[in-house]
């Protein structure tokens, strides 16, 4: 931060302000009359601003730089991209926190309503935006009504259709092996191309979670490790004929393709099938709903499946698939048919 003299005589500084999430830097440039009070004004500014004269979009963005070091690069990435495409563009982002109220933030969360952002979306906003907040104004309170979470519209696939697509991949390794590992699992796609093969026990037929791909800040894949105290953290027992399948080598089993390559192929493989499309992420769904449907108690399917608690999966996961609710169904009805003959 060291000023210099222009050609007109005044003194100018430059300090670095945030970084966007395309990694492009931008900085806030002060010009007074004297060296002396560009100092003054740069140094408050890199200070921070009085808590008065914050904008909501300072607040953010001064929220984000402090905790970045302790989120995970997805975090931070999804963060940025709300600070940018919202806060830092909005008449909202410019207000002053001071002057926030229960009205005025109300009026900013049905204005989102309004511009068709998703309930999912709006709370990811508002949330960043509260937590940004009560970091400068704990006092703050405010009471609002976010809209109501909308029922996720899932597709499970069936057994017959996970079969089909298995055998239709056989001569593509690396997504071959992300579909048992996703299917039989339950993996995330992001788990799943973050495999070592030595983190295979072939003997016991184990295959131990320590990592993921994520994209970080810039959009570029990175590796992160898992936390152990996590419930991600995980060591799941697969059937012999997955192990097998991964056989041995060194290094990653996805090392030639990034996760969106992976679920690019994934979509072309379900159109050469002429299976219906649907998302990596589902064989996920897919293993779940088995998993419950043949009687595996909750905290099982939570463990396999690296879940903290059991609210998401029975929200979303627990969905039972066609062919083993038709099976149920025909065994329910072939017992009533017995008593009533009876």
């Amino acid at each position: 931060m060291t000023p210099k003299k222009t050609k007109s005589g005044k003194w100018r500084v430059t300090v670095y302000d945030y970084r966007d999430s395309t990694g492009k830097i931008h900085q806030k440039t002060f010009t007074a009359e004297s060296r002396r009070e560009v100092l003054r004004m740069a140094s408050e500014y890199k200070d921070g601003p009085r808590i008065e004269d914050m904008t909501v979009g300072e607040a953010v963005g001064s929220y984000i730089d402090l905790k970045e070091a302790a989120l995970s690069p997805s975090t931070v990435r999804g963060y940025r991209q709300i600070e940018n495409n919202v806060f830092r563009t909005s008449r909202f982002g410019g207000m002053y926190i001071s002057r926030l109220d229960t009205a005025n933030v109300q009026q900013f969360v049905s204005g989102l309503a309004k511009d068709g952002k998703s309930p999912k979306t709006i709370r990811n906003i508002y949330g960043l935006l509260i937590a940004a907040i009560r970091m400068y104004r704990p006092e703050a309170v405010f009471t609002i009504t976010l809209p109501a979470p909308r029922k996720p519209e899932l597709y499970t696939p069936t057994t017959q259709q996970v079969g089909k697509l298995i055998d239709s991949i056989k001569g593509d390794r690396e997504l071959y092996l992300v579909v048992l590992l996703c299917a039989f699992g339950p993996m995330r796609r992001s788990e799943a191309c973050a495999i070592r093969y030595d983190d295979v026990d072939k003997d016991a037929n184990t295959i131990t979670v320590r990592r993921a791909c994520v994209k970080d800040k810039v959009n570029k894949f990175v590796y992160k490790d898992l936390p152990k105290n996590y419930t991600s953290y995980r060591t799941i027992i697969y059937p012999s004929e997955v192990v097998d399948a991964i056989g041995r080598g060194f290094g990653y089993l996805v090392s030639k393709s990034s996760p969106d390559a992976i679920s690019d192929r994934f979509k072309d493989a379900l159109t050469r099938a002429g299976l219906p499309h649907f998302r990596l992420h589902d064989l996920r769904h897919y293993s779940a709903s088995i998993l419950h449907a043949i009687g595996i108690p909750d905290q099982y399917i939570m463990s396999r499946g690296g879940w903290k608690t059991d609210h998401v999966m029975k929200r979303v996961y627990r969905d039972t698939i066609t062919d083993v609710e038709k099976e149920m169904n025909a065994r329910i009805n072939d017992y009533f048919s017995q008593a009533l003959g009876e």
